[in-house]
């Protein structure tokens, strides 16, 4: 099939619809969100649409109760300024394009993963890497196909938003759309520096200089419902009380292919790092509410291998769930407060991230965006048919694990260097339990 050819119709600037209060105008970031890689959090939406409601009646619904969502979520229509925003109100962008040689149905069947960049607004900025650092905080595409379905591509500095702020500003923007957003959704709140120190400029971590620069590919691997059950069950030490989670299981058996994959080329003796960021929201309810904007997550380095070995799955969980139970002894002392807390995981980071050379470590991530609601964005039209989730630039040697729309199945978007993913994909015990890139039905 020829290639997809997205053409834009107008970019515009989107502002809050009210003006931020004088002792709103500097946000602070938090020591995390300093560390963060200057990238963009973004996520895709995909829309079957009632063909009877013209594009620009979408469009300017979808840039209203943007701009209405902005006087909310001031911050996101801000720049970064040092270890600051400027809540300033300089807006965001609002790109609109068609494809006029492609159904949805023809992008989705299958997803076709080198088109899909092509759905974000990202040509604006120039090279993402330096723009998340210096453009605006929030960038929005929105991309009609000739059947009359729809794309949204949404992008969020890293630097301001983790994966659970990217839903939660899509929730709160899809519920004023539909009038609800009083009644649906608590007011957000960009208040991390409460909970992580402040962020200090002379703080540096450690960059790998190839980032960017290896030839990269992301390739989707869905696991049934049924599949997991198979997997947990397999993954299941002797001695564990229960099965483990759906999550668990996939990153011990992504992690065991990873390795396998890396260890197969003769000239990788880098010791391998499995890092995992925990979204602290859930860890921590009683302080910290699923609304709460910003990078509210600990990332820990939870595995590690030097290939020599073959890495059982069964072993992976044991150890992922050790990791998980010293993080919750960490966070458990009721009578810490939440600055306390956070001080302390801060310096646990630090302490890791100190101690990581990109020159002789290897390090993989599995993020995990499951339970997060982007199936519940309805602006109006219905629940989307398809929800994909990364970063970008894509980073290597990443897997984003979103839930299947069933809720049920679990999706891996998995990003590798090319000559580690023709090993990867090709792994047995991976495609015992995964199907790559299948269908979307829409």
């Amino acid at each position: 099939m020829e290639m997809m050819k997205v053409e834009t119709i107008t970019k515009e600037i989107v502002k809050p619809s009210s003006t931020t209060p004088l002792d709103l105008k500097t946000l602070q970031l938090s020591i995390y969100d300093h560390i963060l890689p200057p990238i963009y959090t973004v996520a895709f939406l995909f829309y079957t649409k009632d063909d009877s409601i013209s594009r620009e009646h979408t469009s300017q619904k979808l840039k209203t109760s943007m701009s209405q969502t902005l006087t909310k979520l001031y911050p996101l229509a801000g720049r970064i300024n040092g270890v600051t925003v400027e809540c300033n109100d300089e807006g965001a962008i609002f790109v609109d394009a068609y494809v006029n040689n492609y159904t949805l149905s023809d992008f989705l069947t299958p997803p076709d993963f080198k088109a899909l960049q092509q759905l974000l607004p990202l040509d604006v900025v120039g090279n993402p890497c330096e723009a998340a650092a210096t453009w605006p905080l929030l960038l929005v595409k929105a991309t009609y196909f000739q059947c009359g379905g729809m794309a949204i591509g949404v992008c969020i500095s890293h630097k301001i938003a983790d994966a659970a702020s990217i839903s939660t500003f899509i929730k709160t923007w899809s519920a004023t759309a539909r009038r609800e957003a009083d009644a649906a959704v608590a007011c957000p709140e960009f208040v991390s520096t409460n909970f992580y120190p402040p962020a200090n400029e002379a703080f540096k971590v450690p960059v790998d200089e190839k980032a960017n620069k290896r030839r990269s590919i992301t390739k989707r691997f869905v696991f049934a419902a049924s599949k997991l059950d198979e997997l947990r069950t397999k993954a299941a030490s002797v001695d564990s009380v229960s099965p483990p989670t759906r999550v668990v299981s996939v990153t011990a058996l992504l992690w065991k292919c990873f390795v396998a994959a890396a260890s197969s080329k003769t000239d990788n003796c880098d010791l391998k790092l499995l890092i995992q960021p925990f979204n602290l929201r859930r860890k921590i309810p009683s302080l910290l509410p699923e609304s709460l904007m910003g990078n509210v997550i600990f990332c820990s380095v939870v595995l590690s291998s030097d290939g020599e070995r073959e890495v059982k799955i069964e072993e992976a969980v044991r150890d992922l769930r050790k990791k998980g139970e010293d993080l919750q002894i960490v966070i458990q002392d009721e009578d810490e407060s939440c600055s306390m807390i956070g001080s302390k995981l801060a310096n646990l980071m630090l302490s890791n991230y100190s101690r990581m050379s990109y020159e002789t470590h290897e390090p993989y991530t599995v993020s995990s965006w499951c339970k997060l609601p982007l199936y519940e964005a309805n602006f109006g039209w219905g629940s989307p048919v398809w929800v994909a989730g990364n970063v970008s630039p894509a980073f290597d040697n990443l897997a984003v694990l979103i839930d299947s729309k069933d809720g049920q199945g679990i999706e891996a978007l998995v990003t590798l260097p090319e000559e580690n993913m023709s090993s990867f994909e090709q792994d047995p015990e991976l495609l015992a339990f995964a199907v790559m890139n299948p269908n979307v039905l829409v």
